[in-house]
């Protein structure tokens, strides 16, 4: 079915106004399936924030056995 702009409009404007897909799709006799793909036209999913990269935590190297600072207190 040919649906126009007039038509899509409406649906928009039914949509933000909290009327559902299905209730929408039975009062303007439209197959559901058209009306949730012009809800999505008009309404595209956000993006997904992107995930950081794991970073590896820094940390001091180990001093070798034996060696050392050489001072003592007095």
């Amino acid at each position: 079915m040919r649906v126009t702009d007039g038509i899509r409009r409406i649906i928009e404007d039914w949509r933000t106004k909290g009327v559902s897909p299905e209730e929408t799709a039975q009062s303007l006799r439209i197959p559901i399936d058209e009306v949730k793909a012009i809800i999505m036209q008009a309404h595209p999913a956000p993006a997904q924030p992107k995930r950081p990269e794991f970073l590896e935590p820094r940390y001091a190297l180990e001093k070798p056995a034996g060696i050392g600072d050489n001072r003592r207190e007095s």
